[in-house]
């Protein structure tokens, strides 16, 4: 959803037909760029997080005289990078900076303004990550690549809850 509207707004903006953002790794197996990465803005999953700020505790409602229990859901966060794979460096500039205007407008992706977000996900919210000198250098070697013009956004939160109940024992 997020990578879709991304492209609808690299469209309007540079009255383009074809996509310039996908869903993707940077690199292939053999550590080199896909061809259908080339000239593209490229979201790439970096980790996946759990948020624990929310309680362990189960959850318990009644359906009639029963008592269900059900586990609280598992909540993720997941930092994204955006970068911009692009053999020109301004145009790679262009479309990051372009793309970094994009969240900037749109921060929080919810039912009112993203029809194509699933039932099961209430609302994503988008925040930059800043990466120290360091940081930064650390995280190109672990994805195997040099580094090469990007941004990071955490993405709050993806909750998982398969909905499973279980009868407990009412206490009397």
């Amino acid at each position: 959803v997020i990578v879709a509207e991304l492209n609808a707004h690299l469209k309007a903006r540079f009255q383009l037909s074809e996509n310039k953002a996908i869903l993707g790794t940077i690199l292939n197996e053999e550590g080199t760029v896909p061809e259908e990465n080339k000239n593209k803005i490229v979201c790439t999953l970096v980790n996946l997080e759990q948020d624990t700020n929310i309680p362990f505790n189960p959850i318990y409602r009644r359906q009639g005289d029963k008592l269900l229990q059900e586990q609280v859901p598992l909540n993720f966060n997941l930092d994204v990078l955006f970068t911009a794979l692009f053999g020109n460096y301004d145009e790679a500039l262009k479309f990051l900076s372009a793309t970094i205007y994009f969240f900037q407008g749109k921060s929080l992706f919810d039912h009112e303004n993203s029809k194509g977000l699933p039932p099961q996900v209430p609302q994503l919210s988008m925040e930059v990550i800043k990466l120290s000198y360091h940081e930064a250098h650390s995280l190109w070697p672990a994805i195997g690549a040099k580094y090469m013009p990007s941004v990071l956004f955490k993405i709050r939160m993806l909750s998982y809850q398969e909905g499973i109940a279980q009868e407990v024992p009412v206490i009397t």
